[in-house]
């Protein structure tokens, strides 16, 4: 018809050859967000390892922990252990020039990890930041608190962001921390054991401190802080993820692998006393050194002999076939007076491997038998309590040259000694 305007029809765009071909729409909605790192230690190692370690750090004016807790974590695994995980920490201070000097102290002092790849210490510039404030005046949401508390979690999700990837599981912990022993082997125990679904897994009742996570998990869990990062504290977050991911309850593991040390909090500017009190690994003073032998009528596991926790051994014993009247006694090479004594039996991962009937007793006059040293004379001065014993006296005077673990009830568990502290008179 003349004059009818002509009517173009476009080519279908479905069918059309695609020009970004690595165009992935999961990609570009789940993958790692582009956030710009600077590398301040170590660089990334392309073996993805077993669990990655993930630490957000605020210097606060105070006796600085981190050092303690990179230590802790370290000296708490074993050579095996140290080859599965990878520790990142996030220096989140807005002074650039002190990330610089606090990386370098640890440079300085773990040379050794960060040579073996599995130390990174990293920062990001809080130009990078979205808002922290609300920009409209007169809003009651720009408190000190609540833009200090958005800060936390946008400095959480930038260091989940960066983690993505280095490992098949993810770690949270803090700067002011220190481990159980053994605690990556702990953890992937569990996880063997475990079936079903699962999103997030407490390895501490405190707050963010020991959550695990999936490594697909977790550009979702980068997302979801930084969706609310202004609404709520970043332990609220966490729960409401793990809820997200159709996990309603958190689960949480027993004993705690992790203990806070300090009295300041992470990101907590005033000072409070905060531990976990499901936490049962030892912490502090370890006693005095001494010189030790030690035998045992209990059948020794694998490679555990007396000698391992003899004092001043750092190791374990483990025993099975636990009889009554069986013993485990502690020959010093001098006689001692001891004003104080912990005995420690079972372990997180072995809880029930502790000694259920018994109690310590003091002995004196030093002889030679079959089965090795001992004393003439013994005497009870305690007895064990949920697989410890423990004894102060500052009043006492008098010289020993044994101390027995005396057994007074078969067990079907096996034993398993973890530490013998003793502190002597001054």
């Amino acid at each position: 018809v003349t004059g009818r305007r002509k009517v173009i029809i476009p080519e279908n765009p479905f069918w059309k050859k695609p020009e970004n071909l690595n165009l992935s729409v999961l990609e570009s909605a789940w993958g790692p967000l582009p956030i710009k790192y600077q590398y301040l230690v170590g660089s990334p190692s392309s073996k993805m390892r077993f669990m990655s370690i993930g630490i957000s750090s605020i210097y606060k004016d105070r006796e600085e922990p981190l050092l303690v807790t990179v230590e802790s974590i370290f000296s708490h695994c074993s050579p095996e252990e140290l080859k599965k995980i990878v520790l990142v920490i996030y220096l989140a201070n807005d002074n650039s020039e002190l990330n610089v000097e606090i990386a370098e102290e640890i440079k300085v002092k773990f040379s050794e990890h960060i040579y073996e790849k599995r130390l990174l210490v990293i920062q990001s510039s809080t130009a990078n930041y979205p808002p922290l404030w609300n920009s409209k005046e007169g809003q009651e949401d720009n408190s000190e608190d609540i833009v200090y508390t958005a800060k936390q979690n946008v400095d959480y999700a930038y260091l989940v962001n960066f983690c993505t990837n280095l490992s098949h599981y993810y770690l949270m912990l803090e700067d002011d921390i220190v481990c159980a022993s053994n605690f990556v082997s702990i953890i992937q125990s569990y996880l063997h054991d475990t079936d079903g679904h699962w999103s997030t897994i407490a390895f501490s009742t405190l707050g963010s401190i020991g959550k695990l996570y999936h490594n697909a998990d977790l550009t979702k869990l980068a997302r979801f802080l930084l969706m609310f990062y202004r609404n709520m504290p970043v332990n609220h977050l966490f729960e409401l993820f793990h809820k997200s991911q159709a996990q309603e309850s958190l689960i949480t593991f027993r004993p705690s692998l992790f203990q806070h040390i300090g009295r300041v909090s992470s990101f907590h500017e005033f000072e409070t006393a905060v531990n976990d009190p499901e936490f049962e690994e030892d912490l502090g003073d370890s006693g005095d050194f001494l010189s030790a032998s030690c035998f045992t009528s209990i059948p020794i596991v694998l490679n555990y002999p007396p000698e391992n926790v003899c004092p001043p051994g750092k190791g374990v014993f483990w025993g099975k076939e636990v009889e009554a009247n069986s013993f485990f006694t502690i020959v010093f090479g001098n006689p001692i007076i001891a004003q104080k004594i912990r005995i420690y039996t079972g372990s997180a991962e072995y809880a029930k491997d502790i000694l259920y009937d018994g109690h310590v007793e003091e002995g004196r006059l030093k002889v030679h038998s079959e089965e090795g040293q001992t004393c003439l004379i013994f005497k009870k001065i305690g007895t064990f309590k949920d697989g410890r014993f423990e004894l102060e006296d500052k009043r006492r005077s008098n010289d020993i040259e044994c101390l027995r673990i005396q057994v007074t009830a078969p067990q079907t568990q096996w034993l398993r000694i973890r530490k013998i502290n003793i502190w002597l008179k001054k």
